[in-house]
């Protein structure tokens, strides 16, 4: 008896938590429009400060600062009660996906590159993008473990855990607010790098197709009600594909960074 429901404990807490996720995204919520416009606006943050640190600054290491320790971090500790109850560990079948995946989206993202690379960017401009904001070789691999790691969990805390979860707490203009808004802020202030490696129009392409994926992450994050899922997904799918796409940058051109 006893150990029938030690096993089914683990199942039961994750379906309290999915459903609780589910029954807040159902639910209109408060009419609070100065709370709603609050949230809006700090979700713009994110692009002033990365404008601010690429363009401006020209520096990787302002850009990471402004953004994760400024924008989101606040927001992420004064959102705490809105993430904490599904930051939970994912399941190892779960966790055998998600590795699979990573393999096979970075194999797709090479491929992209070998043959539609020249269409879409210039190497030679990420490469001065790359010197321009103060990167190194030497600093590779701390930055990669960093990319992976500590960006995707800061990014999933606040964009998913703190703004997906407080706009569906709110009344807001139409079902599934949270999820489009979150998605689209999401994939906005990426634009701006973007622009500065991307061909004219693909920089557009790429940010609508980074909105369809922060609302992928947003749905996945429903369907698990676990934020760490979604953290790894982020990692290991395009963190881990953008970090791929370096070393095969690297093997191009060695020595010039």
């Amino acid at each position: 008896m006893n150990t029938t429901e030690h096993r089914n404990e683990p199942q039961s807490t994750r379906n309290e938590s999915q459903d609780t996720l589910e029954s807040a995204s159902l639910s209109k919520g408060p009419n609070n429009p100065v709370r709603l416009i609050g949230i809006l606006l700090w979700t713009l943050l994110p692009c002033l400060a990365i404008w601010m640190g690429m363009c401006q600054l020209k520096s990787a290491a302002w850009s990471f600062f402004l953004y994760h320790a400024i924008c989101l971090l606040p927001a992420i500790l004064w959102g705490k009660s809105l993430w904490l109850p599904t930051f939970r560990r994912p399941t190892k079948k779960m966790c055998a996906a998600l590795l699979v995946s990573s393999v096979v989206f970075s194999g797709i993202a090479l491929f992209t590159y070998e043959f539609l690379g020249n269409r879409m960017l210039s190497n030679d401009s990420v490469l001065t993008l790359l010197k321009d904001v103060g990167f190194s070789k030497s600093i590779f691999w701390p930055l990669s473990i960093y990319a992976i790691v500590v960006n995707p969990l800061v990014e999933e805390l606040f964009w998913r855990g703190v703004v997906l979860n407080e706009l569906d707490k709110l009344k807001t203009p139409f079902k599934h607010f949270g999820l489009v808004w979150s998605s689209l802020a999401y994939a906005a202030f990426h634009y701006t790098i973007f622009r500065l490696v991307l061909f004219p129009g693909w920089a557009e392409v790429g940010t609508l197709m980074l909105a369809v994926y922060g609302a992928f992450l947003a749905v996945l994050y429903r369907r698990s009600g676990s934020i760490v899922t979604i953290s790894m997904a982020h990692g290991l799918l395009t963190d881990m594909a953008a970090i791929v796409l370096l070393l095969d940058l690297f093997r191009r051109y060695p020595g010039v960074l």
